[in-house]
């Protein structure tokens, strides 16, 4: 079955600053953590929320009867009376995580209310969002829903006009034509999100080119519910679901192509596994060469096999650069070396792995004992050749392989931890992507010379840099695309130190500096043409990241198998070069 992603399904900004402000104060603050009601609507964030320890509060305790703890505002926000109902009531600190453009429309209402102006608000009056704006109203506000309700309304003077953050366009044009129709001229406040308008329009386009459309989000959720009545206007079958168990397989089996939304409050884990579930399932449109073919892609993706022999084609390149022989003993190290690490700390980390790339732990539970055995058998094959090669070779694989089983590995003090706020290796901040780059580096480029005993110096940084530049660079794209994942298990990725643009605009800079080196190269010493020829994996590698990080093309085995390809290219390019 083909699989289209909406580019902007999920979290808005809104929620997404909501639960990551949840999730920090989860993972550092001192005391208890509360909620002041359902943080968001979507009964599966709230269950992960309670698994972190942060408890929703029904009411406002009474005043004086906390001791201290953190209470965050929802993402709606809430009336300012009950924000100093909270302080009285003795919690230690308030987090504010109403969103920033709701916080916009309660500014709104706020100056009106404060000359006098009556509030129009259009939205459904029992949502939360609603109720908080109300709170900023004095008195003033009035809460319209459908154009019909107009009428229904008082007479009023000054009317200002603002809606609900989640309000369909349509809606909102036509209560205000109502509204002006009745009082005459109304001060008018297009306050819909526009993440809300992107949504609704995307979801138009994108019901139009598919077979049927997979909402994703929870039942609650009014922006949800307004995805799928936008989806079912163009007649096609629409089917909301909050977890990938509700898809209906036998239905969505007539279709060839399925298009996929969420609403705002939807994590991209739980959009991950819907996904997952939607490409297991085989069209009876689907031939069975197709099907066989997709299922061997999938396999040799997630096995990590396609990136270890992009480990084997990247020595051939940094072999070449430094002007030796591609060694056959050497190649087949990378290929094991890569391929165990990869394995086996998949597995060791397995805790992010749920959140980050469901399909890829699926995988990893049902293939579990022969990933395991082929990674231990990889591992031992790695230090063998290494043997047979030299012992220099031998002690530095074996250190680096060391150094990778002890990565997930509690290896600090209990006495220390709570000073030093780590466990192991993979909790110091950053420390996946470095530590990746660095064993990259260290089998590809390093050990061809370690192997030979040529020690050429200027070639040899060039391979090194070159290398690690290209592997840091491809996991901080995905680390990009994982943020929402790490946050949960509280991992300290590069993306959430910097932020997700400054982390791309860092890898940007990065292949940048690198493709200058390589132009300038030949002055030290590497040929010309091989040093052009190795620009085309960084150009193919800046490609697939802004690709990725436009929301341009689907996650998963497919964009995962172009970025590693870039791998391969390096090699072919070199190959080609050396023989031609």
């Amino acid at each position: 079955m083909k699989v289209r992603l909406a580019r902007h399904a999920g979290f808005c900004m809104g929620v997404r600053r909501a639960m990551e402000l949840a999730l920090e104060q989860a993972h550092h603050a001192e005391g208890p953590v509360y909620t002041y009601g359902p943080l968001i609507h979507n009964p599966q964030v709230l269950e992960l929320l309670k698994s972190k320890g942060i408890r929703a509060l029904k009411e406002i305790p009474p005043a004086g009867s906390v001791q201290g703890g953190t209470v965050i505002i929802r993402a709606h926000g809430v009336p300012p009376q009950d924000k100093a109902r909270l302080k009285q009531a003795g919690f230690s600190q308030i987090v504010e995580g109403t969103c920033p453009r709701v916080i916009r429309v309660q500014a709104i209402i706020a100056r009106a209310a404060k000359r006098g102006a009556d509030v129009v608000i259009v939205g459904d009056a029992s949502h939360p969002e609603v109720v908080g704006l109300l709170g900023h109203a004095r008195g003033r506000g009035r809460v319209v829903s459908r154009p019909s309700e107009v009428a229904e309304l008082p007479e009023l003077a000054d009317v200002v006009v603002v809606a609900q953050t989640t309000q369909t366009g349509e809606n909102f044009a036509a209560i205000v034509q109502e509204l002006t129709h009745r009082f005459g001229p109304v001060e008018v406040h297009e306050t819909i999100c526009e993440a809300t308008h992107r949504r609704q329009d995307e979801v138009k386009s994108l019901a139009r080119e598919v077979d049927g459309v997979v909402v994703v989000g929870g039942r609650n959720s009014g922006n949800t519910q307004r995805l799928a009545q936008v989806a079912a206007e163009s007649g096609k079958p629409v089917f909301a679901v909050e977890t990938e168990e509700e898809l209906p397989r036998a239905e969505l089996a007539h279709l060839d192509t399925v298009g996929v939304t969420a609403g705002a409050s939807a994590p991209n884990w739980l959009i991950k596994r819907v996904l997952r579930e939607l490409g297991s399932i085989r069209s009876e449109r689907e031939g069975d060469g197709s099907y066989l073919l997709r299922r061997v892609f999938r396999f040799f993706v997630r096995s990590q096999l396609l990136v270890a022999l992009g480990a084997a084609g990247m020595t051939c390149a940094a072999s070449i650069l430094q002007g030796l022989v591609p060694h056959p003993a050497l190649v087949a190290t990378a290929f094991f070396y890569i391929y165990a690490m990869h394995i086996l700390n998949h597995f060791l980390d397995k805790e992010a792995g749920q959140y980050n790339d469901p399909d890829r732990a699926q995988f990893l539970t049902k293939h579990r004992r022969f990933l395991i055995g082929s990674g231990i058998f990889s591992a031992a094959a790695s230090l063998f050749l290494c043997m047979l090669i030299g012992p220099w070779p031998l002690a530095i694989v074996s250190f680096i392989s060391l150094l990778g089983i002890l990565y997930s590995v509690p290896v600090v003090p209990l006495s220390m931890r709570g000073r030093l706020k780590l466990a192991s290796l993979k909790d110091i901040p950053g420390s996946k992507t470095v530590s990746a780059a660095g064993a990259w580096a260290v089998v590809v480029a390093v050990l061809p010379a370690v192997g030979f005993g040529i020690w050429n110096f200027p070639a040899l940084i060039l391979a090194f840099v070159y290398t690690a530049v290209l592997v840091f660079c491809r996991c901080a794209v995905f680390d990009v695309l994982d943020v929402q994942g790490d946050l949960v298990v509280g991992k300290e990725t590069i993306p959430i130190m910097l932020g997700e643009a400054v982390t791309l605009r860092l890898v940007y800079w990065l292949l940048a500096a690198l493709a200058l080196l390589m132009i300038l190269a030949p002055l030290a010493g590497p040929p010309v043409l091989l040093c052009l020829l190795l620009l085309l994996p960084i150009a193919g590698l800046a490609f697939m990241q802004r690709v990725l990080s436009r929301g341009d093309m689907l996650p998963g085995a497919t964009s995962e198998a172009l970025v590693d390809f870039i791998f391969w290219l390096a090699g072919a390019l070199a190959l080609a070069w050396w023989i031609l």
